[in-house]
């Protein structure tokens, strides 16, 4: 339990220090710094036990109604994970990010997301959310997040 509880830590310190970088980050960059925050549903598709892909719908500030696809990757401890999505506005803009996170139950996680860039308005996209997931069964799953960005 205490190398859980490590892993737990370190993974709360690297969270707390890709959000800084970040955060220093967006000041060079153009567009103000914005609220981001959005829900989403999704189906996961598991290509073994440690890859999935998400498909997911939802609806977000500066998106609108929008689709993403997520790639999953679970760490050998099985409760860490990463990946990467990419967010696909109404008006077809992209917006990609990079995500880390971890399961705090058997069927809830959190993490952190950082904007990337993208495609139209989103290009020079920079900035990070908090998101929290939920997933009763491995297959469906819902997200809540709420961050900041800047383009």
């Amino acid at each position: 339990m205490q190398t859980r509880s490590r892993r737990a830590a370190a993974l709360t310190l690297a969270l707390l220090l890709a959000m800084g970088a970040a955060s220093t980050c967006q000041a060079g960059k153009r567009g103000a710094e914005r609220p981001f925050k959005g829900h989403a549903r999704g189906i996961a598709t598991f290509l073994s036990p440690v890859e999935a892909i998400i498909d997911y719908t939802g609806h977000a500030t500066h998106l609108g109604k929008f689709t993403r696809r997520e790639y999953l990757f679970i760490n050998e401890d099985g409760f860490t994970f990463q990946g990467t999505m990419t967010f696909v506005a109404a008006n077809g803009d992209e917006l990609d990010l990079d995500f880390v996170g971890m399961f705090i139950s058997p069927t809830d996680a959190i993490g952190t997301y950082t904007f990337t860039g993208g495609t139209g308005r989103f290009v020079d996209a920079t900035g990070t959310a908090e998101f929290e997931a939920y997933t009763p069964d491995f297959v469906h799953v819902r997200v809540r997040f709420d961050g900041t960005i800047s383009y």
